[in-house]
């Protein structure tokens, strides 16, 4: 008796995995329809705001989307070469004006021949460059 039952419960076991395995198929087919239909639904809203959204609107619907935030990437072995702006016309020493004095502008300013030099040019850091 105790051995027909476990049988009867295993054939029941296996008839209700068969029928659950089913009804997940029949579930992925509405989804996939009902996903079809909102997709569809999306393009069509997208289509219709998307110029007012601001970037931030922008970011979560690609976010939501899956997408990869995208962010500018700087090649760092890429540098522009930056025009100089003040050259010191003794040396031929030449400074874009960026970042930190160079050294023989640092030392060309404690002279007398700077000092000479900025009596007739106030307004200016250093000579600009010719070019």
């Amino acid at each position: 008796m105790n051995k027909k039952s476990l049988e009867s419960i295993a054939s029941a076991k296996a008839k209700l995995e068969e029928e659950l395995r089913n009804l997940e198929a029949q579930e992925a087919q509405l989804r996939q329809g009902q996903a079809d239909g909102a997709f569809a639904e999306v393009v069509r809203l997208l289509g219709q705001y998307a110029e007012y959204f601001s970037a931030k609107q922008r970011s979560e619907v690609a976010t939501l989307a899956g997408a990869a935030t995208v962010k500018s990437k700087k090649a760092a072995s890429v540098k522009k070469e930056v025009a100089p702006k003040y050259w010191l016309p003794h040396t031929q020493d030449t400074w874009s004006g960026r970042g930190r004095t160079p050294r023989a502008f640092a030392a060309w300013e404690g002279t007398a021949a700077y000092k000479n030099w900025k009596s007739k040019h106030p307004d200016e850091k250093f000579p600009a460059y010719p070019g």
